[in-house]
């Protein structure tokens, strides 16, 4: 194909900064032009009439695109930390923003969109897609959350739908449409009535799952990296290798083979039928990796952004036999193995489109056959206002639920105190009755959004997400007297989601936003950033919960990365240790205090016993690991500190077990549970489990 490389100098609301990137046919795209007044850093696009709406980073923007090729524009709003994905409907926006949840913006001044709420949801927010009342929010391997928004200064859970791990989500006349991404997997919930949400298909890809669309009887799949669920013999590529591809599993005939789009006709939506596939140039980068499909209203053309891949011109006319007519991408400067900018997002507007770009900002670029649409949705779901009972088994556990609605996010145990944060319920004070349960006696008032909680003798910390990191001097079990704060770490509006205690004088804050950041609190009105380490934890919470080897060392789970140790005793301040290349676990997993002088790992449904500071052995061998005993499953492990129990909680398949460790060569499983909500990491009490399980409360085992 042609390559023609287009530098342009534009006035008014566009501008160019050098090359605007390169039109491989000009079959479709024209001259690209940058809109000047957005970050350079642009993940998400949404259009609704003559409003357009984007968003990156902290940043949401409002243009008027009455002229479509010249945005102006009207407001803009920031602090939101992280935006992914955008749905509009009449005015009001509904933002994905992973770690820092879902937020919804009124817009319907576009010239002063305001912040109505931020929500707390399960984990990491991806996908977003609204129909009446209610919000699809698409959370990875956790699945689908279905969002009361009738009120939207006050968004309330519905209930979850497990997925593979859901990265986008579509819904229309009544059912939900999730494209899945490592298992490279369409799947389909029927949502008429959120009384009875059920899946009703489940359908191959591929290639790794994300965006999906609907057009007639339809459904457009964007998919990427590598071929899943298809013969490599009918591969019109041959597959990438690299040295990142070799230590995550190798480079197979598939590898970097699954970017493309796939047609499904949905007449029937509960049984897609597989039509067609487009198949792009092969390419396999990890971290920003995501594919996005828009339609066009007066043609056959589809636009599907491919993150560094590019922008892709589809036509679709024949849809057992899709064509690429053209394709544009963002050159990055410093980065000559991409072939674009992270194109993060589409919208298709009257004779162009608006390409969201982490590096490229945003950018409209003439297309001839585009046409802005509008997506009919058909009838909202029935019952908004039904929520999910979340059973417990009374035989296994007592319950405590907070009042107001709020997941049970993290417990903190002292004596025969917890203390329970709730999100957006706040912290709750529970003191366990001598006859079994919970009796609540305190909270902790004027701060009614804590979503993580550590007790380190009379200190109380404290993650209040917008509010920052409270430290506390506790009274007694119910009297808290601040005195330490940070409102903010980091650049930017984050989030405070997690706090670890590493030892009296350190502590570990994080937003799951970039990391985790270690500071000094021998003065705790005046912390001390010492230095930030790992990248975004995402789900689950990754840090060991007590240093070994005489106080010294303490690892962390940088998931499906490595494990990093960290020298707490190091002057003239702690410093980082070892940190691992070829032994790593996932997201899923973690690592406890087992003794003074070993931590216990859990790898999969196994387990391994490290030495303080161990790294990977000389010839990048991978550690022993020993299977756990009973049913296959992965968890976050914490140890009773005074028995031989161990405890590992799975959020992602609201899994819990126990075992007896008396033998650390011959763990014997106690307990299995299956719970109802998803459990975050688990406490002891006098050799009980204590356990934050989400919208299912606070479970003590009888």
């Amino acid at each position: 194909m042609m390559r023609t490389m287009l530098a342009v100098c534009l006035a008014g609301a566009c501008c160019a900064a050098g090359a605007e990137g390169v039109v491989e046919t000009g079959k479709v795209f024209g001259t690209p032009r940058r809109v000047a007044e957005t970050s350079p850093r642009i993940m998400a696009t949404c259009l609704e009439g003559n409003r357009l709406y984007a968003g990156g980073g902290p940043d949401f923007y409002v243009f008027d695109v009455a002229e479509p090729l010249k945005p102006k524009l009207l407001g803009h709003v920031d602090g939101l930390a992280g935006v992914r994905q955008i749905a509009v409907r009449n005015g009001m926006a509904y933002v994905s923003a992973r770690e820092a949840g879902l937020w919804i913006i009124d817009a319907t001044d576009p010239a002063r969109p305001r912040v109505r709420s931020r929500f707390d949801c399960c984990e990491l927010a991806t996908g977003v897609d609204v129909a009446g009342d209610v919000v699809f929010l698409g959370q990875r391997q956790n699945g689908v959350e279905f969002i009361d928004v009738s009120d939207p200064d006050h968004p309330a859970h519905i209930a979850m739908r497990k997925t593979d791990e859901s990265q986008s989500v579509k819904y229309r006349d009544g059912y939900v449409y999730s494209g899945d991404w490592g298992s490279g997997k369409l799947t389909v919930f029927d949502a008429r009535d959120m009384k009875n949400i059920r899946q009703v298909a489940y359908e191959d890809l591929w290639g790794y799952g994300d965006g999906v669309w609907l057009k007639g009887k339809y459904l457009y799949a964007a998919t990427g990296h590598h071929a899943k669920h298809r013969d490599p013999a009918t591969l019109p590529f041959k597959g990438v290798d690299s040295e990142t591809l070799r230590l995550y599993g190798g480079a197979g005939r598939g590898a970097g083979c699954g970017h493309g789009l796939d047609i499904f006709d949905v007449s029937d939506p509960a049984h897609p039928k597989r039509v067609g596939r487009a198949d792009y140039p092969p390419f396999y980068e990890r971290g920003l990796d995501m594919w996005t499909p828009r339609t066009s209203a007066n043609s056959d053309l589809v636009f599907c952004a491919a993150t560094h891949n590019g922008l892709f011109a589809v036509d679709c006319s024949v849809p057992a036999n899709p064509k690429v007519v053209d394709r544009w991408t963002s050159p990055a400067a410093g980065h000559p193995e991409w072939p674009s900018w992270c194109i993060g997002s589409v919208s298709v507007g009257n004779g162009c489109v608006y390409a969201g770009g982490m590096g490229s900002g945003l950018v409209v670029i003439p297309a001839k056959g585009a046409a802005q649409e509008t997506f009919e949705q058909g009838p909202p779901p029935a019952n908004a206002s039904f929520r999910e009972p979340y059973p417990t088994d009374d035989k296994e556990f007592w319950t405590w639920k907070p009042s107001k609605p709020g997941q049970a996010r993290a417990v903190a145990v002292a004596g025969d105190v917890v203390y329970a944060a709730c999100g957006d319920a706040g912290l709750h004070v529970l003191k366990v009755r001598s006859e079994g349960g919970f009796e609540k006696i305190g909270e902790l008032s004027g701060h009614p959004r804590v979503f993580d909680v550590q007790v380190d003798g009379t200190r109380l910390y404290t993650a209040e997400g917008l509010d920052g990191f409270g430290f506390y001097e506790m009274d007694g079990p119910t009297g808290f007297r601040e005195i330490g704060r940070l409102p903010r770490i980091g650049p930017g509006n984050n989030v405070a989601l997690c706090v670890w205690v590493a030892d009296r004088d350190h502590l570990v804050l994080s937003t799951r936003n970039g990391g985790c950041r270690l500071f000094d609190i021998s003065d705790l009105a005046h912390p001390k950033d010492l230095f930030r380490f790992g990248t975004c934890p995402g789900w689950d919470k990754y840090m060991m919960d007590a240093p070994i080897g005489g106080g010294r060392y303490i690892a962390y789970n940088n998931a499906h990365k490595s494990i990093a140790w960290f020298d707490l005793k190091a002057r003239p301040e702690p410093r980082p240790a070892t940190t691992t290349k070829y032994n790593f676990i996932s997201l899923s997993n973690g690592l406890c205090k087992f003794s003074e002088d070993q931590a216990l790992v859990t790898i999969k449904s196994g387990y391994a016993l490290l030495a303080p500071n161990q790294g990977d052995p000389a010839d990048h061998s991978r550690w022993q690991v020993k299977e756990l005993p009973g049913p296959k499953t992965s968890g976050i492990p914490r140890k009773d500190p005074s028995g031989t129990r161990v405890v590992k909680t799975c959020r992602i398949n609201r899994e819990v077990a126990l075992y007896d460790f008396a033998d650390p060569e011959k763990p014997v499983l106690v307990k299995y549970w299956k719970v109802s909500g998803n459990p975050d990491i688990a406490q002891f009490h006098k050799g009980k489990v204590v356990i934050p399980c989400g919208h299912q409360g606070v479970l003590f085992q009888k």
